[in-house]
């Protein structure tokens, strides 16, 4: 691993992830810039055939489309663009006109708001938050699986630091790999099975079980997706007295 690894993590984990959930997948994508908009459709249509991209240029165009079809919302404000409010706004426009979507954020912010843009993005119902500056392609489809089978997709790091009495050492974030593998470890998949999944072989994949065991504190595989889970759990505490 190098030292430019996205250090990312999950919130509450899915109850199930069926087989083949993605093999279609009608995805919103809302994002007012014609260049991402078009790079991230062919993208995510390279990495999964099955999936379909309906793009927008702005909040208002998706919900007067009313697309009765959509299996996920992806809303890409770009952070030098919008403020905090301005994100709660929007989202909880589209988490409105479409109850039953989950919806993801992406975020170009600078490092230094991505915290309280994270919060504002959960406060506001998105189901999960994908950082842009450190989000890998790899995580982001990850992330999308994620959500798409209930779960809610955060950053690790970014949900210590909402808190006074957390401190995230570097040495205890989880690297991209990492990150990759912990999902597979929440959807209850055996070691064999996200080998395969993820291009590895199963030694590797055991080394990095023990490796986030570790930094999160966890002796078996059943505390990793617990910890995971509180972690947004605590998170939900803070937001509900702000």
């Amino acid at each position: 691993m190098t030292g430019t690894d996205p250090e990312i993590g999950f919130g509450t984990q899915p109850a199930r992830l069926a087989d083949g959930a993605l093999s279609t997948l009608n995805i919103a994508l809302i994002d007012y810039y014609r260049l991402t908009q078009e790079c991230l459709t062919k993208v995510l249509d390279d990495m999964h055939p099955g999936i379909s991209i309906f793009s927008f240029l702005t909040v208002k165009d998706c919900i007067a489309e009313a697309r009765n079809d959509l299996d996920l919302i992806i809303y890409h404000p770009h952070g030098t663009e919008i403020s905090e409010m301005a994100i709660m706004q929007a989202n909880t426009a589209i988490c409105q006109a479409f109850p039953t979507i989950p919806v993801i954020i992406f975020s170009d912010a600078d490092l230094i708001q991505q915290s309280k843009f994270m919060r504002a993005a959960l406060k506001s119902g998105a189901r999960g938050f994908v950082p842009t500056q450190t989000a890998s392609l790899a995580i982001t489809m990850a992330a999308i699986h994620f959500v798409k089978a209930g779960g809610t997709f955060a950053p690790v790091d970014l949900l210590l630091t909402t808190r006074p009495d957390r401190s995230p050492g570097r040495q205890n974030r989880l690297t991209s790999r990492q990150v990759a593998v912990l999902s597979h470890l929440q959807q209850g998949k055996a070691n064999k099975i996200i080998a395969y999944e993820l291009g590895m072989s199963e030694s590797t994949v055991k080394v990095h079980v023990r490796n986030i065991m570790r930094k999160m504190g966890a002796t078996n595989r059943t505390q990793v997706a617990y910890k995971a889970q509180r972690l947004l759990q605590d998170f939900d505490g803070t937001r509900s007295s702000d």
